[in-house]
């Protein structure tokens, strides 16, 4: 079943006015290392993105980040933000070190379910997230849809979730422009973040970047395997 899905990283630090500075000699710089076709300025910011814009880096003096849309491999997204903030960490007048306001990776699924919506939005409900038999008898009613806006903290960070069975022409309003999108499918949106407010080094802001990430695709699979397998 055809799994779509969409990351996106953003680091927000506190304002480097050299950034400004170098504009012009670090965007052909860093689209020529991450292999992308086209860079561009605008105001305060440097964009560096591929063909088609499904691969996206940003610069600016007081936010960078990365932007993956539909990878094929779960490790891809990260092994790409790492790349572009190694390199950032290597330039001159990006310092060695960043003042980190928030660090967040946020990633979006769709898993396609060949099935109905009212069969998974029963498998939802029962396995995920379901009304207690008083509410049932208060509502005295057909549940026809359902959703979970759900906010966590665990010994990584906070993260805020969102998950439901969603038809493609909800689904369209919570993912990128695509050709097309499956008729039904299970949605899924983390949102991991810190905000430190201190100095972070490269090693602790990569560090962040591998785990959000791949606690992301961990926590979207485990969900998906509950509900979409589910065989009741």
């Amino acid at each position: 079943m055809k799994i779509l899905n969409e990351h996106i990283l953003e680091v927000r630090y506190k304002p480097n006015p050299k950034i400004l500075d170098y504009r012009g000699t670090w965007s052909a710089g860093i689209s020529k290392h991450m292999d992308f076709e086209h860079w561009g300025i605008v105001e305060n910011r440097i964009d560096a993105y591929n063909e088609g814009n499904s691969l996206h880096a940003f610069v600016g003096f007081k936010h960078a980040g990365f932007v993956a849309v539909d990878t094929e491999m779960r490790d891809f997204f990260a092994n790409k933000a790492v790349k572009f903030f190694k390199y950032l960490f290597s330039l001159e007048g990006f310092g060695k070190q960043l003042h980190v306001e928030r660090l967040g990776v946020r990633s979006r699924f769709g898993q396609e379910y060949e099935g109905t919506f009212e069969e998974l939005v029963d498998k939802f409900v029962a396995n995920y997230l379901s009304l207690t038999e008083k509410a049932t008898k208060i509502i005295d009613a057909n549940l026809v849809d359902v959703g979970a806006p759900l906010n966590f903290k665990d010994k990584h960070g906070n993260f805020n979730t969102m998950c439901g069975p969603m038809k493609s022409d909800q689904l369209e309003n919570y993912l990128s422009k695509r050709d097309s999108l499956p008729e039904l499918s299970l949605y899924f949106d983390i949102d991991y973040w810190i905000r430190p407010k201190k100095l972070l080094d490269e090693r602790e802001v990569i560090k962040n970047i591998k785990m959000f990430s791949e606690m992301a695709w961990n926590r979207f699979e485990s969900i998906s395997e509950l509900i979409i397998k589910d065989k009741s």
